[in-house]
C-alpha cells in the first residue's frame, strides 16, 4: 500500500510542477507506458492518475480526453457513442470514455470525452471534426491546458488540424462522410465531417512535422516539462498559447506542416 501513496504524492507533486492551478481545464493524452513499472494493478493505476489531476484542478475544473475512432472512417461499422470503444488513444483515454459519468461528443471518428462542469458542453458539437463549434474550439473557448503523458507533444497535438481547417489550408478539403450511427434502438445514417488531404497531390508531411511550432513555444517559456521518477515525462501548454503560435507560421507560410509546397496541387484553378 505505500507504493500506492507514494505513487499518488509523486503524480501530484509532477503535475503541480507542469503549472495546473485550482479550476483549470485539461485536455490529457499520450501514453503511460513508463508507469507499468510500478507493481499496482492497472485498474487501481488508472484511479490514481485520475484523481491526481481531479485533486490539481479542483471541482471547478473540467479533464477532456480523446476517444476517437477513426478505424470506423470508410466502414459501415455503426458508430454508438456510449460503447464504440476508442481506437489507439491510449490506456488512460479509454479507461476515461468508459467513466460513468463521462460525456462524449458525437462524431464517429473524432470524438472527446469530457469529466466536470464543461463536459455537458460535448453534447452539443459541430458534425465537423474541427473548426468552429467542434470540441477543439470548445476547449480553446475555455482556456484549456495540454498535458501530454510520455509522448512529447510535438508527436501528439491534433489541436494543428484544427488551426488548419480554420486556416484554410489549400491541400486539405472538407469531405462528407455518411455514417450509420446508433440512435436508442434504432441505426440512422448521417452526415459527418473531416478535412482530409488531397490523394492525388504531391503532399508531403515535414519529418518532425511540429518540431518549429514547440520550439518557440518553449524559447518563450510558454512549455513545461516534468518527469516522474519511473521515467513517465509530463509536458503542459496553454492551447491558445499554441494556436497564436502555430497561426503566425501559417500566415506566413501556408505550407508550413508541410515537407514543402506540393508541386501537384489539385485544388489549383
Amino acid at each position: 500500500m505505500a507504493s500506492c501513496i507514494e505513487f499518488e504524492k509523486e503524480l501530484m507533486e509532477c503535475l503541480t510542477a507542469t503549472g495546473l492551478l485550482q479550476g483549470d481545464n485539461i485536455y490529457v493524452t499520450g501514453n503511460i507506458g513508463a508507469l507499468g513499472r510500478i507493481r499496482i494493478n492497472k485498474s487501481l493505476k488508472m484511479d490514481l492518475l485520475l484523481k491526481a489531476f481531479q485533486n490539481n484542478i479542483g471541482t471547478e475544473g473540467t479533464i477532456f480526453s480523446p476517444s476517437a475512432s477513426m478505424n470506423l472512417c470508410n466502414t459501415r461499422t455503426p458508430f454508438d457513442v456510449n460503447d464504440t470503444p476508442s481506437y489507439q488513444m491510449g490506456a488512460f483515454a479509454e479507461y476515461f470514455r468508459k467513466l460513468p459519468n463521462s460525456v462524449r461528443s458525437n462524431h464517429p471518428f473524432w470524438s472527446i470525452s469530457g469529466l466536470g462542469p464543461e463536459s455537458n458542453r460535448l453534447k452539443r458539437v459541430s458534425r465537423h471534426a474541427y473548426g468552429v463549434g467542434s470540441p477543439w474550439s470548445i476547449m480553446l473557448g475555455l482556456n484549456t491546458t495540454q498535458i501530454n503523458m510520455g509522448i512529447h507533444p510535438s508527436k501528439a497535438v491534433t489541436l494543428v488540424h484544427h488551426l488548419e481547417t480554420v486556416v484554410g489550408v489549400p491541400y486539405r478539403y472538407t469531405k462528407e462522410f455518411v455514417h450509420p450511427i446508433v440512435n436508442g434502438k434504432e441505426i440512422t445514417e448521417e452526415p459527418f465531417y473531416q478535412s482530409v488531404m488531397y490523394s492525388d497531390s504531391s503532399i508531403r508531411k515535414r519529418l518532425l512535422l511540429n518540431e518549429h511550432f514547440f520550439h518557440d513555444l518553449n524559447s518563450k517559456g510558454l512549455l513545461n516539462e516534468v518527469e516522474h521518477s519511473l521515467g513517465l515525462r509530463f509536458w503542459s501548454f496553454k492551447m491558445t498559447d499554441f494556436y497564436g503560435i502555430a497561426l503566425d507560421y501559417f500566415i506566413d507560410d501556408i505550407y508550413t506542416y508541410l515537407e514543402k509546397p506540393p508541386s501537384i496541387r489539385p485544388y489549383q484553378q
